[in-house]
């Protein structure tokens, strides 16, 4: 029996179609299981800017679990951006997080880096799909300000 490059090419463009498929799939079930899962959130003892954080945080992560999609389109491109738009908001979340409650200076330009750059391909990849209204945006405010001096030195 010979095989043509006809049915090569169909065979092979069926393996891969169905290795997406089943990616996603896959996906879609951990993060199913992810999200009903029990998740502990660490709180420091004392009232600090730590506990802020972590509440902070933890709540940006959580947000960007349930956020994600679990169904796909059959669009990849509409998915991978369906996929990263939570994930980038997951991002600049953290980001306001840190400039809210952190302390290091290096850390905080990070952090603001960190949201402009995520803010900046959000656009880009509503733009390249299509989207014109943006994502919904936690609304804790960008800012550079420091917090008051606890008086211990930053390394």
């Amino acid at each position: 029996m010979q095989v043509s490059l006809r049915d090569l090419s169909f065979i092979r463009k069926t393996l891969i179609s169905l290795a997406i498929i089943l990616s996603i799939f896959w996906v879609s079930v951990a993060l199913a299981q992810h999200q009903t899962g029990t998740h502990r959130v660490r709180v420091p003892a004392a009232e600090s800017d730590e506990q802020g954080f972590v509440v902070d945080s933890e709540l940006a992560l959580s947000k960007m679990s349930l956020d994600i999609p679990v169904d796909s389109t059959g669009d990849v491109d509409r998915d991978f951006v369906a996929i990263m738009m939570p994930h980038h908001q997951g991002a600049i979340d953290v980001g306001r997080a840190e400039l809210k409650c952190g302390r290091n200076e290096d850390v905080r330009r990070i952090a603001q880096s960190i949201i402009a750059e995520r803010e900046s391909e959000m656009s880009a990849m509503r733009a390249a799909v299509g989207q014109l209204v943006p994502a919904e945006s936690s609304g804790m405010p960008i800012t550079s300000e420091r917090p008051p001096s606890t008086g211990i030195q930053e390394k």
